[in-house]
């Protein structure tokens, strides 16, 4: 890719860049949130037109005006917003073009097709069920299958490790290396340094829309990443909460059913105490999501009982507890936490828009939702800071900052934050888990659900997740890394 461009109106999100990727390499695409790095790869992919620049293939010029042209060129992408249609199985969403005369015949392909590919590439699957019901990292698996049964020779992994536990990432790059080794070409988006370094043969680090330099990986350091990414550091150890006080939110003996009929989550207790943070750690699909649901008000059917800010919630939505003072940053930012086609404005009054200064006497006061975001996107970085903009033109990273602007603005008494640093470049995940402990350190309650070791060791207490039930609950000091680690996988018993 050879001076590549790319405006959107007055922002200029690409310029003059220039990247090369040589064939059977993994090759990482390195940069904070809003380098231009997605933006770049979309190029690619066909997704965006540049303004302009060229893109050659195998030494010669090629056109790339759709993704269908990218397809028919061997190049395929994996987005960090999963592309599949919800309610079609695994096998149904990887077969997605092929005529069938019979659908008994379809469905016996379909489920053929699931079981030799995951086979061949160890990317299991669940080819029974609609994707909608799957983990976003199982979800990601799918996506990647569908790519390689349509041929495609370069593959563009957009963030792909961020809803995978240690094991499954160690998995996963086998995975990669076995592809590569097959002659195919991985382009590698991600802010995950120690991934850089360990896995990837070159790596290139963007900065403000620009290339700035390409690397052998074996010839530069993560110090050296670390500044080219202007001073991004990794999470700190936060201070232990030097007190807590009443229980903010408290399950007893609670089981939920799932739609397909097995059980969810199984006969939970946990208490969590307003002025600490409990981390719920495990592998995704364990039943973390359906734990930040069910506490939101999001799942209505369920036994035992559930108690937030000293009340009963069975029978109160999400709006209900909203008005308690729970914050709720969810796992899928794009089909939970945002409407991607209203502004980056309507976004974060979504919380307070029927309520003052907002909404007066039934009708919204756009100039006063307008002044607030203008305030929020200064405070929480929001790039570009356009308040006008539709949500669905920021970066996965600047629409994450959304979702966490709206939920911690104010002061929640309750945070339930599922893997809310998921998208966020290094820099960006320090400062908003120190605000995190900022909300724990004035008193308010925090449920940290994430499948990041590095993070759940930073908490107060440590709750682990295997198979829809807590398996454990570990003090900060019993809570090391190898303990939480077995414990995740089902490797350990709690004893």
């Amino acid at each position: 890719m050879r001076g590549i461009e790319k405006r959107f109106g007055d922002v200029l999100a690409i310029d003059d860049a220039t990247f090369e990727v040589e064939r059977g390499e993994i090759h990482a695409l390195l940069g904070e949130n809003g380098a231009g790095k997605t933006s770049l790869m979309n190029v690619l992919a066909g997704l965006y037109r540049a303004d302009a620049g060229q893109i050659e293939l195998g030494g010669r010029p090629v056109q790339i005006h759709s993704p269908e042209d990218a397809k028919r060129l061997g190049i395929g992408m994996v987005h960090q917003e999963q592309r599949l249609v919800a309610r079609f199985t695994a096998p149904e969403n990887v077969s997605l073009g092929h005529r069938f005369p019979r659908w008994l015949a379809l469905q016996r392909y379909f489920h053929g097709l699931a079981a030799r590919l995951s086979a061949r590439y160890r990317l299991a699957i669940d080819a029974d069920h609609p994707v909608w019901s799957l983990p976003l990292g199982r979800r990601q698996r799918v996506e990647l299958v569908k790519l390689l049964h349509h041929g495609a020779e370069l593959i563009v992994l957009d963030e792909p490790t961020a809803n995978l536990a240690p094991a499954e990432i160690e998995a996963f790059f086998v995975a990669l290396r076995e592809l590569v080794g097959n002659g195919k070409t991985v382009i590698f988006i991600t802010h995950k340094l120690d991934e850089v370094i360990r896995y990837t043969e070159r790596v290139t680090i963007m900065r403000d829309g620009r290339v700035l330099a390409t690397f052998l990986t074996a010839d530069t350091t993560r110090e050296r990443l670390n500044e080219l990414m202007v001073g991004a550091t990794e999470p700190r150890r936060e201070g232990v909460a030097s007190s807590s006080g009443a229980p903010a939110l408290v399950l007893q003996h609670v089981t939920v059913d799932d739609p397909r009929q097995r059980r969810a989550l199984r006969d939970l207790q946990l208490a969590v105490h307003a002025g600490e943070i409990v981390a719920v750690a495990g592998v995704a699909g364990n039943g973390q999501t359906e734990l930040a649901e069910l506490v939101t008000g999001h799942v209505p059917d369920y036994r035992g009982s559930v108690s937030v800010l000293g009340q009963d919630i069975r029978g109160l939505g999400p709006r209900a507890l909203a008005q308690l003072g729970v914050a709720y940053v969810p796992e899928n930012r794009r089909d939970v936490g945002l409407i991607a086609s209203q502004s980056v404005a309507i976004n974060l009054a979504l919380r307070r828009y029927a309520t003052a200064p907002f909404s007066h006497r039934g009708w919204l006061d756009y100039p006063a939702v307008r002044a607030s975001a203008g305030e929020l996107i200064k405070r929480y970085g929001i790039q570009p800071p356009d308040p006008d903009l539709p949500v669905a033109r920021l970066s996965g990273g600047n629409q994450q900052r959304v979702v966490i602007a709206r939920e911690f603005s104010g002061n929640p008494r309750l945070i339930v934050a599922d893997n809310f640093t998921r998208g966020l470049d290094p820099r960006s995940t320090q400062q908003f888990i120190h605000a995190l402990f900022e909300h724990r350190d004035r008193g308010a309650a925090v449920l940290w659900i994430t499948g990041d070791l590095s993070e759940a060791l930073l908490c107060d207490r440590v709750a682990v997740m295997n198979s829809g039930q807590l398996v454990a609950v570990l003090e900060r000091a019993e809570a090391t890394r190898e303990r939480v680690g077995l414990l995740m996988s089902g490797d350990l018993v709690a004893s």
